[in-house]
């Protein structure tokens, strides 16, 4: 047996056989290969399909891009100036030109400028020659109508689903202003009172001032975050109006078994943009209502069976019901916005308020003389102040303008020619429609006359 000295020596000399052992066969790292080279042409082809590719794709978005679709020809002349005002009404109307213009319900006017709208495209208009000043093209969106607010051209596009685009045209050069989306519905108008412009509908109504900021909205909001600020939702509209600093609706709502007049101011609340701000709303009696008149004292609304003009004071009571003898009010047009005209002048200070020579003119500010509503058959005047009926022009086919100190109302072959103040009726002017027989609307620009008859406007001298 060996001793415990003797065996030591042999356990070391295992240790040391064992760890020599380890040694050798631990495997040092593989050295880093050497970096591919971009040689073969099959790399190279690689990289230029996709290059290809990201150019294809950026073309193809470029092409159907707003940017790509708009072509906007401006007007480099800014000293244009508007023809000379009419000293008198012309014996005859001969036409200076005629362009397509399906997107608008009125003349145009803005500035020294006509301007029409057709499928996707604005022109503005030399008044006298016709030919284009500038355009504004969107390709592959449509208009759904344009308008004259704030000295410039509005005009709205159908981009999605319903009229949402809304962009600014300067009159004079035609170059593109402020642009928003909304939410304004297929088919529909714009109601301008000088400060605020307004979309119709059935459903719900946008409003913008000059720079189009929104300052309210009322009705069914698609984007509803606080729902309790609208006071009715899943309303239906009938009739809408603005006047000065005013917005008028009829609606009818879930529940309710009548109609109801509500009167709102169209900036909104003050430090509640989700907030309308509303003045009233009452009970309209019967059904088919139509709103042809709002100023700041007075609403006026024509009502059928029978048919009569029922007025309410600025705080929405009733005040007065006037009869409409003779009135069908059947053939009111089929429109959420009645044609309607207002008048104004500048007063001489005297105690009759007589106006000075050459002074009336077109507007829907405070200060209306007179306001000229086209019922479908007739033209009836009413009041400024009390919105009463004044005159009358019988067999007429649109609300007329103020043309040398007299309104030309459109009647069967030509326009009847009417004192403002008083409703005298003088000889009529003549006019060649070329067999059209349907509705007129008139505006004027110097001693230029437009007439916008369907979906062609004719300016004529």
């Amino acid at each position: 047996m060996e001793s415990p000295e003797q065996s030591a020596p042999v356990a070391a000399e295992v240790e040391e056989d064992v760890l020599d052992e380890s040694v050798e066969h631990v495997q040092p790292p593989a050295p880093a290969a050497p970096r591919t080279r971009f040689r073969r042409k099959r790399d190279y082809a690689v990289v230029v399909l996709i290059v290809l590719v990201v150019a294809g794709v950026a073309t193809f978005w470029w092409r159907n891009s707003d940017a790509a679709a708009t072509t906007s020809v401006t007007n480099a002349d800014t000293s244009l100036t508007v023809p000379p005002k009419p000293a008198k009404v012309p014996a005859e109307f001969k036409q200076l030109w005629q362009a397509r213009s399906g997107s608008t319900t009125d003349p145009v006017i803005v500035g020294p400028t006509v301007v029409t709208g057709d499928k996707h495209v604005v022109t503005g208009h030399d008044p006298v020659t016709g030919a284009s000043r500038w355009s504004y093209d969107r390709g592959n969106v449509d208009l759904c109508t344009v308008t004259a607010a704030w000295g410039k051209a509005v005009a709205v596009y159908h981009k999605t689903h319903n009229c949402s685009e809304v962009t600014e045209l300067d009159g004079v050069t035609g170059k593109r202003g402020a642009q928003r989306n909304g939410d304004a519905e297929l088919g529909t108008q714009l109601m301008g009172d000088s400060t605020y412009l307004s979309t119709s509908g059935t459903k719900i109504i946008d409003t913008w001032r000059s720079d189009l900021v929104q300052t309210q909205q009322y009705g069914t909001v698609t984007a509803q975050v606080n729902h309790d600020k609208q006071p009715r939702l899943n309303c239906v509209y009938s009739s809408e109006m603005a006047g000065p600093n005013l917005l008028g609706v009829i609606e009818r709502c879930p529940d309710e078994q009548y109609n109801r007049f509500t009167l709102l101011r169209p900036g909104g609340t003050e430090g509640d943009g989700e907030k309308p701000n509303v003045l009233f709303s009452v009970q309209v009696p019967g059904d088919g209502g139509r709103i042809v008149a709002l100023t700041e004292q007075r609403s006026a609304i024509a009502l059928p069976n029978p048919s009569r003009l029922v007025i309410w004071n600025s705080t929405g009571s009733q005040v007065e019901t006037v009869p409409l003898a003779g009135v069908d009010l059947a053939a009111v047009p089929n429109s959420v916005v009645q044609p309607t005209v207002a008048l104004t002048c500048i007063q001489t200070p005297d105690q009759n308020g007589t106006c000075e020579p050459n002074s009336w003119s077109t507007t829907n500010s405070v200060g209306v003389r007179l306001i000229t509503w086209f019922t479908g058959s007739k033209t009836i005047a009413l009041s400024g102040t009390t919105l009463d009926p004044l005159w009358t022009v019988d067999g007429s086919f649109g609300p007329g303008t103020v043309y040398a100190d007299r309104v030309l109302v459109p009647v069967p072959g030509g326009l009847a020619v009417v004192d403002p103040a008083n409703g005298n009726r003088g000889p009529d002017v003549k006019v060649d429609r070329k067999g059209y027989q349907g509705q007129v609307r008139l505006a004027t620009l110097g001693d230029v006359l437009v007439e916008q008859r369907g979906d062609t406007l004719v300016a004529m001298r």
